[in-house]
């Protein structure tokens, strides 16, 4: 038996009949709506027992393993929320806010997480995508639980994460969230910050070099520069136009190091949007950008300030061999083995990765995969360039998600078949950054989810709380206007405050995404990505993809009009008798057809006898 779910066990063998809460139902059993009163610890107990009563799948070794992933985004403080007590609000302790009065707790946790890893398991989720787990900063920090990007101290992991009804440390749960994983053959790839920390890092007083520094934070924002200088600048990411310092009143707001400095008089520089250089959102109060460069401070432009050319399109006068910040980059390359050697951990997503400069970023991974050969690299890039392949990312996030919401996105997508990518990219309608896709729209959800898991290259990957119709977003930060911005203003979004997913909503495409599971299961020919064939009618609304293996053929068109229905003629070849592996049903397809709005046609061939 895995040592730390064996662990886990022994204690919450000792608390049982102590506490009596209500989890969903969709925990219990993966299909009903509603909650159930349980008894916490033998809740626990049961869903790791049948965890470890399954068929021990593992992991099997394989470099290429992200091409077959199917990726849950999976934020463990939202994703195992919920009002155990149903008392109307999450955590209401005196001492805790993420408590209840009998000491639940009620934001999500590690432990509760491990026991909705069957019901992942059931959505036919093999990979999980874990937003940043560490400790979080205190200073300037947004919401009342802080964002996991404001991070404290990467070695840490965030305490509020683990769960109070056993005594093992937080670190010894996360250690059994991985092992149940992998005993159920589910990968974990863990996101990691690389290019800032929280403004009370521990690191701030242990490394202040490591830091930017100014000595007064009321007048304190993003530099400014004129029309023409932006002109010239945002030229740069093509490799013309001019590196353009901000101006001298910017740049001496900030305080040059010295042996004699008295850091106690000065403050953390608060980050700021970095591109475009004229970004409009106000400075992160909870981060600051890490002096990945030291440059020689007596010169006259000494670099010592933020700035777009001292932290993503770095001046090549900065960006060379002397001015490496040498023990903050060997600090850096160790964070993710840390994490391999302590927690067994599959892969790494680097936030913001296409923004380090080549030479650490290529530290980073090659000490990685040193240590395991397989381990996977994903980018959160949304351009598909073979620089990022070269650089030994094994995937990006890429645009889909961006795309599908636009006009005729759906088409677009699909007709994209024959392009060539250099990675296989984020087969997604939402993100934890974006607006939620479809709410409310289930049949938009639905052919997003059979596109994304028959389109060559896209990794089919689901969004924290899509399967739920969940219309909260997690964040604010793509893709939204200003109307959308304003709107949520006032709400508790989940990447600064406690909340929960809206486990009993009734829209849910659950047993959708189950069915869609099974038939990978039985039919994996289906999905494997491979001799897929792009079906034009002659209606440029309906459209889609053909597959065969060898007698077998399979038909996959979208009507791709939400809004009504579309008839369709179809070549001679495809008439004959079909089965709905979706309805589960026998059905006839002609040369002349009709489909209803927003519907997709999911349907192998019988053979003829």
């Amino acid at each position: 038996m895995p040592i730390h779910l064996e662990k886990i066990l022994q204690e919450l063998s000792t608390k049982k009949d102590s506490y009596k809460v209500y989890v969903p139902c969709l925990w219990f059993n993966h299909k009903d709506t509603g909650f159930i009163e349980v008894e916490y610890a033998s809740f626990l107990a049961e869903k790791i027992n049948e965890i470890l009563h399954t068929r021990n799948q593992g992991k099997t070794s394989n470099k290429n393993w992200t091409k077959k992933a199917i990726v849950y985004n999976l934020f463990v403080r939202f994703f195992s929320a919920f009002d155990h007590d149903q008392d109307g609000v999450i955590g209401n302790h005196i001492e805790d806010i993420t408590l209840n009065k009998q000491g639940i707790r009620e934001t999500g946790t590690l432990l509760k997480t491990i026991a909705l890893l069957p019901y992942l398991k059931s959505l036919g989720v093999n990979t999980i995508h874990l937003l940043p787990i560490t400790e979080i900063g205190i200073d300037g920090r947004k919401g009342d639980m802080g964002s996991p990007y404001a991070i404290k101290n990467p070695f840490r992991i965030d305490p509020n994460i683990g769960d109070p009804i056993v005594t093992l440390s937080v670190e010894d749960q996360y250690k059994g969230l991985i092992e149940a994983a992998h005993f159920l053959g589910i990968r974990i790839v863990q996101e990691f910050i690389f290019r800032t920390a929280s403004i009370d890092a521990d690191w701030t007083k242990e490394h202040p070099e490591w830091f930017y520094w100014i000595k007064d934070q009321q007048k304190y924002g993003p530099p400014k520069f004129t029309k023409k200088e932006l002109e010239h600048i945002l030229k740069v990411p093509k490799g013309k136009g001019k590196f353009i310092a901000p101006d001298h009143l910017y740049r001496t707001q900030f305080e040059i190091p010295t042996t004699g400095t008295d850091y106690k008089k000065l403050k953390i520089a608060s980050a700021f949007a970095d591109w475009p250089p004229n970004d409009l959102q106000p400075p992160w109060s909870d981060v600051t950008y890490l002096r990945l460069y030291n440059y020689d401070y007596t010169k006259a432009n000494n670099f010592n300030y933020i700035a777009y050319n001292t932290i993503r399109y770095y001046d090549p006068e900065l960006a060379k061999k002397e001015y490496i910040n040498d023990s903050l980059w060997n600090i850096i390359t160790e964070i993710i083995p840390y994490y391999q050697e302590n927690f067994g951990i599959d892969g790494a997503m680097i936030d913001m990765g296409h923004a380090l400069p080549n030479s650490l970023k290529n530290k980073i991974i090659k000490k990685a995969r040193s240590l395991d050969p397989s381990f996977a690299f994903w980018d959160e890039n949304f351009s598909n360039k073979m620089e990022t392949k070269k650089d030994g990312y094994d995937a990006v996030i890429g645009d889909c998600w961006y795309k599908i919401t636009k006009r005729n996105g759906f088409r677009k997508i699909i007709q994209s078949l024959n392009s060539k990518y250099p990675l296989p990219f984020f087969g997604t309608s939402e993100t934890h950054n974006s607006p939620r896709f479809g709410f409310g729209n289930i049949k938009k959800k639905k052919a997003s989810w059979i596109l994304f898991n028959v389109l060559p290259d896209a990794i089919p990957f689901l969004h924290n709380g899509f399967e739920l119709d969940e219309h909260l977003p997690v964040n604010t930060g793509l893709n939204f206007n200003k109307v959308q911005i304003d709107d949520y203003a006032n709400k508790k979004l989940p990447l600064f405050y406690k909340n929960a997913l809206h486990w009993d909503s009734q829209s849910n495409i659950i047993s959708f995404i189950q069915i869609i599971a099974s038939i990978r299961k039985r039919e994996s020919w289906i999905f494997d990505k491979k001799d897929v064939e792009l079906i034009k009618t002659n209606n440029p609304k309906v459209l889609g993809f053909i597959k065969k293996q060898g007698k077998k053929q399979i038909i996959i068109l979208f009507n791709t009009n939400f809004n009504r229905k579309e008839a369709f003629d179809l070549p001679v070849d495809f008439v004959g008798e079909y089965n709905d592996l979706i309805l589960k049903r026998n059905i006839q397809i002609s040369e002349n057809n009709m489909i209803k709005k927003g519907d997709v046609l999911f349907a192998l061939q019988n053979p003829i006898v």
